[in-house]
């Protein structure tokens, strides 16, 4: 992450990264969601939370499992997981050591509703927070959008309040219901193997999908190695672990602790 990045990423929360998937991934990416496009389950219609100018005519897609598909359609998903343009990011908010903490797919057909906006600075949550020590940032769970089809000005999907992240005052109500300051919220434009790097707690929601082509975003959440979303009992590793390689295995682990000075051992310059 360069000095220009930290400094947009720090300030709006989120940042735009060009070009993380090659023609070939995005073409297999794809092909493979196509493949198991019968699995897409809608949801019904419940994400507005009753605001009027989220609400649409279908609900959002849910896509899960990508990971554990037959080969080949897996293998472009775990190389994404781990990617070496998406690890220095990571390594920079996060530390060395992060955590895979979910994947999944969202997809939205044209008239799908929008998600009304959750998270934001305020009320604090420790494990979704941010803040700003000793020369660096630390952030709580980050996720990384990777877009598998064009996200233009007017398309609809993915928004977020910028500096949202920061903020000591709760959000009223009005404005994650997005009927009011709508010219505050923010539809990042992507192109299609781009990704969108944002902290968890930046206050983020989705507004109705207009374009005639399905959105098709690829949601990585992961967290620091010490943290985890939600974890009981005995951690056992997922069936496909040894079929994984070392930097795959390397973020599909139980929560601990690694000094960072010691450095990240996916990928070494």
């Amino acid at each position: 992450m360069d000095e220009t990045e930290k400094y947009l990423f720090e300030v709006h929360g989120y940042l735009v990264i060009k070009e993380v998937l090659t023609p070939e991934q995005l073409a297999a990416a794809n092909l493979a969601v196509d493949r198991h496009a019968d699995q897409i389950q809608l949801r019904p219609n419940d994400l507005a939370n009753e605001s009027q100018t989220l609400k649409g005519t279908m609900g959002r897609g849910d896509l899960g499992g990508m990971l554990t598909w037959e080969k080949p359609y897996c293998e472009v998903f775990r190389e994404v997981m781990v990617h070496p343009r998406l690890t220095p990011y990571l390594e920079t908010v996060l530390g060395a050591g992060f955590r895979l903490e979910g994947f999944s797919m969202l997809t939205m057909d044209q008239g799908a509703e929008g998600f009304w906006f959750h998270e934001g600075g305020e009320p604090h949550d420790r494990s979704r927070g941010y803040y700003y020590r000793n020369g660096r940032m630390f952030c709580g769970m980050t996720n990384i959008g990777v877009q598998l089809t064009d996200v233009g000005p007017q398309d609809g999907g993915f928004a977020v309040l910028p500096g949202s992240h920061k903020a000591n005052y709760p959000c009223p109500d009005e404005i994650r219901l997005f009927h009011a300051h709508q010219d505050r919220i923010v539809q990042p434009q992507a192109k299609a193997g781009d990704a969108i790097l944002f902290v968890e707690c930046l206050m983020h929601g989705a507004v109705p999908w207009t374009a005639p082509h399905q959105r098709r975003t690829v949601l990585m959440r992961y967290n620091p190695g010490v943290m985890a979303e939600g974890l009981m009992g005995t951690y056992t590793p997922p069936p496909f672990y040894e079929d994984l390689n070392e930097a795959q295995k390397a973020v599909i682990t139980a929560p601990h602790y690694r000094s960072e000075d010691k450095g990240s051992r996916l990928y070494k310059a």
